[in-house]
């Protein structure tokens, strides 16, 4: 067995295929990408530098990509360490690709499919002991750049060392999610995930809801992708999501919710309208010559103007900060939305609670897998955790809907969560030995609510924490109190950094972190502050702002101890100047950064154009 990933080659140049070879490059990681012609594995590697988002961290990352044939190119496949194939969704497609490798494999390679619906055993049925045993499942997410989730599934004869190493690879070079499913239908998240939309589907027509009202209350409102439901059916292509449901259907004998997977009629008309979503520009919705997105009327199948969405329980979620306060908001409203929700996501949670043991063994790796895979705030059972097992069981008992034995057992019990924080640890209920399990946490990683939980936190504000980290270090954590999602500087930010700065200028501590475990590090200064300020004409109270900013940047830059910032996502305008003068930045790979604020006719204030000169001067003569 390889002890180490230095290349691979991956067999399918299509889009999938073409973005995993994309970003194996963004590591640094050279790979071979082959396709039944050099035209088309060439074609694969262009289209690269043309998808939307990009694929590539870099264009010239595709330097790393070598394009190959498998009639003249095999030969080179015993130059790898790893093997990832992606062909199509076709078992006799994969053993002819299979057997024509196998004879250039090298005795220590690794070999992996990225299916997503055929089951290993009928992968392995043509291999020999010896592959079986360097042979597994490496599900990714697509765009695989963008989306963390990676579903590993190992076979029988998988060796431990295989599947550590690819676990240990994934996560540590390609800076994935694992998740540890079973060879099942569709793995983890898309067999939860896309029962929860067909469920969505059905209830929306039984209902009377519109397309727009369901992507409304099954949006960024309950922490869900701002696509929702129908925009990313569009976005999946109807026929993707159907093919996904239909894995499901035919191979869910034992599924007591089979008959949700089976396509309803009107899906079937639009796939054989050729109305798949965005690739054909008409879905659930579709976008006029003047640029008005229409949405579909689901009885008559004809597209029309969308309407002004209005339901008390989206008032009632809105009204509330953090995610979960949402969803129990919603859930628990007794209007048209919330009754439509409960019953999407009462069924959903407990079709989740359901698939536990089959698909994988514990509710940790069925909220990652959502979470990663689909971009949920809040797994499943997080979810469950946030509005009341007692309260939603009692409801779901009193609407005869079927809760699982395990989860009443659970309960009886006197445990009434999915998870509990305490001294530093994340623990999390088992249901084989019906009691709380300590989560494994990554030692590379830093949690900061379990250092809070243990006691380690210095100092709290209404929008900004300090806390020590061990080691002599505390970190400074932004939770803005109004807009937790975008955490803009307001005055407690800047009171919790400048209390910060002088623990480290009185010695009591050594080094400082800026970060945070958010959506987003911080998207810039409370513009609409700034706007008042020019409204009332306080002009003496908005410079006065303005400098305090300043030199609070100024004493990062010139504090005696280190101050090492960690962007990520939205760091925008002020966020953007709190990290230019620090020490050091370790930034996420997904960091979009900049001084916005010249889009709205303002020059950054803090300091921010002060830090681009002296950072182009600095890096000049590199």
């Amino acid at each position: 067995m390889s002890e180490k990933i230095q290349k691979v080659a991956v067999l399918g140049a299509g889009v999938m295929g073409a973005q995993l070879a994309g970003h194996l490059a963004n590591t640094g990681i050279p790979s071979l990408l082959f396709d039944i012609s050099q035209e088309l594995a060439e074609q694969g590697i262009a289209k690269l530098s043309s998808l939307k988002p990009s694929p590539l961290y870099k264009p010239k990352n595709t330097e790393l990509i070598t394009p190959c044939n498998y009639d003249d190119h095999m030969e080179q496949i015993k130059e790898v360490d790893w093997v990832l194939e992606a062909v199509a969704e076709r078992l006799d497609i994969k053993h002819i690709v299979y057997q024509n490798l196998i004879p250039h494999l090298k005795d220590s390679a690794i070999l992996t499919s990225n299916t997503s619906g055929i089951p290993l055993e009928d992968l392995i049925s043509v291999f020999s002991d010896d592959v079986k045993t360097r042979f597994m499942i490496t599900h990714f997410f697509n765009p695989p750049r963008y989306m963390r989730l990676l579903e590993l599934v190992r076979g029988p004869e998988t060796s431990n060392e295989v599947y550590t190493l690819m676990a240990e690879f994934g996560e540590n070079v390609l800076g994935k999610g694992i998740v540890h499913a079973k060879d099942t239908p569709n793995f983890i998240a898309n067999r939860i995930g896309t029962f929860g939309m067909m469920l969505t589907l059905k209830l929306a027509r039984e209902m009377g809801l519109t397309v727009e009202e369901v992507d409304k209350l099954t949006g960024t409102i309950v922490g869900r992708p701002k696509s929702a439901t129908f925009r990313t059916a569009d976005i999946v292509g109807l026929d993707t999501m159907a093919h996904v449901a239909q894995t499901s259907y035919d191979r869910g004998d034992n599924d007591e919710e089979r008959e949700i997977f089976k396509i309803p009629g009107f899906i079937n008309n639009l796939i054989k309208d050729g109305r798949l979503g965005a690739k054909t520009k008409a879905g659930f919705y579709k976008k006029t010559k003047d640029k008005e997105i229409l949405s579909l009327n689901l009885e008559t199948m004809e597209y029309s103007s969308q309407k002004k969405v209005r339901f008390d329980g989206f008032r009632l979620a809105k009204g509330h900060q953090r995610t979960g306060e949402k969803i129990a908001a919603m859930a628990y409203s007794d209007d048209k939305a919330g009754k439509f929700f409960w019953e999407v996501l009462s069924r959903s949670l407990i079709y989740s609670a359901n698939r536990i043991p089959e698909i994988c063994d514990d509710v940790v790796n069925v909220d990652n897998a959502l979470k990663w895979g689909f971009g949920w705030e809040l797994g499943p059972f997080e979810a469950w955790d946030a509005i009341g097992l007692d309260r939603s069981v009692d409801r779901m008992n009193a609407e005869e809907k079927k809760v699982p034995k395990w989860i009443q057992d659970m309960l009886a019990s006197g445990k009434n969560q999915f998870y509990e924080i305490s001294k530093g640890s994340r623990y999390f209920y088992d249901m084989v030995s019906k009691d709380f399990k300590t989560e494994k946490q990554d030692k590379k990683s830093l949690n900061l609510n379990l250092k809070k939980s243990s006691g380690n936190l210095v100092t709290k504000h209404w929008s900004a924490s300090i806390i020590d980290v061990g080691d002599g270090i505390i970190n400074v954590e932004f939770h803005s109190i109004l807009q937790p999602v975008l955490n803009p500087i307001d005055g407690s930010i800047l009171q919790i950094i400048n209390e910060g700065l002088d623990l480290l200028e009185a010695g009591k501590y050594k080094a400082m972190i800026i970060g945070n475990q958010g959506q987003n590090f911080c998207a810039g200064a409370n513009l609409a502050g700034i706007l008042q300020f020019c409204e009332n004409g306080d002009w003496d109270g908005l410079e006065q702002t303005v400098k305090i900013f300043q030199d609070l940047t100024q004493k990062i830059r010139f504090s005696k101890a280190p101050v090492v910032a960690a962007p990520f996502h939205l760091t925008l305008g002020g966020g953007f100047e709190f990290i230019g003068p620090t020490a050091h930045r370790v930034a996420l790979a997904e960091l979009y950064i900049g001084a916005v604020e010249v889009g709205v006719g303002l020059i950054p204030g803090a300091g921010g154009n002060l830090r681009l000169l002296l950072n182009l001067i600095e890096n000049s003569g590199k």
